[in-house]
Order: C-alpha cells, then sequence, then structure tokens
C-alpha cells in the first residue's frame, strides 16, 4: 500500500514521523534476498526476469517485449531533462560499483 503525505498536510509532523518509525529491513536481509534473485536470474535467465517483473513491478512481459531497441532507448534518452539524466548516471554508476 502506497503511504501518500504531503508537507503542506495538517498532521504532517505526526505522519512523517509514524514514517520514519515503520520497521524497514535490515541489510542482511536485503542482502540475502538480492543474493537469491541474482542466483535466480543467472540460472534461469529470462523466465526469472520475467517473473520477477511481474511479482515487483506488475508489469506482464513476455520474451518478445522483454528487449528494449536502440529506437527505444534513443526516444528515451532524448526526453530526458539534464537533471534526470545525471541521477540515472548516478545510480547507474552506484549499482556497478
Amino acid at each position: 500500500m502506497v503511504l501518500r503525505i504531503a508537507t503542506t498536510d495538517a498532521d504532517f509532523d505526526a505522519r512523517f514521523a509514524h514514517l520514519l518509525g515503520l520497521k524497514r529491513e535490515v541489510s542482511e536481509d536485503v542482502d540475502a534476498a538480492v543474493r537469491a534473485i541474482l542466483a535466480e536470474v543467472r540460472t534461469r535467465g529470462d523466465a526469472a526476469i520475467i517473473e520477477y517483473t511481474r511479482k515487483f513491478d506488475r508489469l506482464e512481459l513476455t520474451a518478445q517485449t522483454l528487449r528494449v531497441t536502440e529506437a527505444e532507448i534513443a526516444a528515451a534518452h532524448a526526453a530526458c531533462d539534464g537533471e534526470t539524466l545525471a541521477a540515472l548516471e548516478l545510480a547507474r554508476d552506484r549499482i556497478r560499483s
């Protein structure tokens, strides 16, 4: 469930404090989950990617729709503003490291 709060809400401070107090996954839990997903993708390839995309993103992919074309990438790149591209490049660099 998505929780939406805005700084303009009258009860923002209380709701934000509550949000900060919610249980979060600990790093070990996240690391173990990521390791399991990576192992599945290494073993099962595209089939695992399609299943995880359905599970986490609620997006139905097929082997035919999995690949993004060069033209689609170029169009998306051209549509992005510089700030968004910089954020994406930073995320890419962090993932690689």
